[in-house]
């Protein structure tokens, strides 16, 4: 039983530190070293900047290897905003009195351009087509992609201020705190159920992520539901669905930054993968443990019935332990018993001729006194004689001849 019970336990603690080390893991936050107000990443890289104004480029996964992006040329004053698609990132800045947008290849390796954004934006936002810019009275322009001319077109709709986007549906907030959402040319806002709070983007499979009045991450997709972020106070959250992660912004820094990123929805296949085979060799390891006791428990069965019978049988005989030699010392007296008979039953076959030729003469004899007597008289008794001589003659001769 100790070695089933070391198996066992050797793959339950298997399981448990694949749980405890990999499993929880992928649901928490990991905390990249440096300090940015906002991350956004896509196609393999992470981009960001800081409060001082400085834009960081990191490759994936990023593990807090930030190099600066060199915007010298650009006679930057202040990063507004930044944000990606598909291949691109997009940074909103002033130089001098002016706004301006950069597009860059996300490996920030080929062709940089600038245009001019004719309004004070403050934040900019992709969908497929457009690239959205909005000021601080909602007032918003949308430039056709990829923007490399100041192709501006503005939009009568202010009511609504845009907080994020995906590259089919744009994403807002109302005066009372809504969450609103429309497509990208907004055409008509609707309220996103019941949710209260600013919507930051849409995971791959729906789920929508944000932060609420509260600075409280919440998800939405059937309802709305907390998400847990290591009791940190998230000022943003950006969703890359390409590379399945969360990227997350801090007010109070972790022990490294304010960085935060993890998988959006963790894969657990790898694990099952894993803990599986460990899980059936438990259970294997139970139905031996089982099928080794439950045939134990047969032979004990079997062993106390018959140890029952024999009790059963020696009670009723008085079976004790002398009983062997007992039946011994009684079967030796039989054995003589039988010869001594035996030898009797020779003698009295012995003697059996003799006693029947007796009997036989003197039945001859009886006969002769009894049929002759009153004819012959004493001469009677001559015969008689003869008779019985002749008897023992013939007995003798019998006798001899039977041994």
């Amino acid at each position: 039983m100790s070695t089933f019970q070391s198996e066992y336990e050797t793959s339950t603690n298997a399981i448990d530190s694949i749980v405890s080390t990999q499993l929880s893991s992928v649901s928490n936050w990991l905390n990249v070293p440096g300090s940015l107000v906002k991350a956004s990443s896509t196609s393999g890289f992470s981009w960001g900047f800081n409060s001082g104004n400085s834009v960081y480029i990191c490759s994936l996964p990023c593990t807090g290897n930030w190099k600066e992006v060199d915007l010298s040329a650009y006679n930057v004053n202040s990063i507004l905003d930044l944000t990606t698609d598909e291949s691109n990132v997009y940074i909103l800045f002033t130089a001098n009195s002016d706004t301006q947008l950069l597009v860059s290849d996300a490996a920030s390796q080929g062709v940089k351009t600038v245009v001019t954004v004719p309004s004070s934006a403050t934040s900019i936002f992709s969908t497929h087509t457009y690239i959205w810019a909005q000021d601080a009275m909602n007032k918003k322009l949308k430039c056709p992609k990829p923007c490399s001319m100041p192709n501006w077109q503005a939009s009568s709709e202010t009511s609504i201020k845009i907080t994020s986007s995906t590259d089919s549906t744009v994403y807002g907030i109302d005066t009372a705190g809504n969450a609103m959402q429309t497509d990208e040319n907004i055409s008509s806002w609707q309220p996103i159920g019941d949710v209260k709070g600013t919507i930051y983007g849409k995971g791959s499979d729906g789920t929508l992520y944000g932060i609420d009045s509260n600075q409280s991450a919440f998800s939405f997709k059937d309802k709305v539901s907390s998400l847990y972020t290591n009791g940190l106070d998230p000022t943003y959250l950006s969703i890359d669905q390409n590379s399945n992660s969360l990227w997350m912004t801090t007010a109070t820094p972790g022990s490294t930054g304010n960085i935060f990123t993890r998988v959006e929805k963790p894969d657990y296949s790898t694990l099952m993968n894993s803990i599986t085979p460990l899980d059936r060799r438990r259970d294997k390891i139970a139905d031996e443990v089982e099928t080794k006791y439950a045939r134990q428990t047969d032979v004990m069965v079997v062993n106390k019935q018959v140890t029952d019978i024999i009790a059963f049988f020696k009670k009723i005989f008085n079976i004790d332990s002398s009983t062997a030699k007992k039946a011994n010392a009684q079967s030796g007296t039989l054995q003589d018993n039988i010869r001594d008979t035996q030898k009797k039953l020779d003698e009295f076959n012995d003697v059996q001729p003799v006693l029947v030729g007796l009997i036989i003469t003197l039945c001859a004899v009886v006969l002769l006194y009894m049929l002759s007597y009153s004819l012959l008289g004493s001469i009677t008794h001559v015969f008689a004689i003869l008779t019985i001589g002749v008897g023992l003659s013939i007995t003798g001769n019998f006798s001899s001849s039977y041994k």
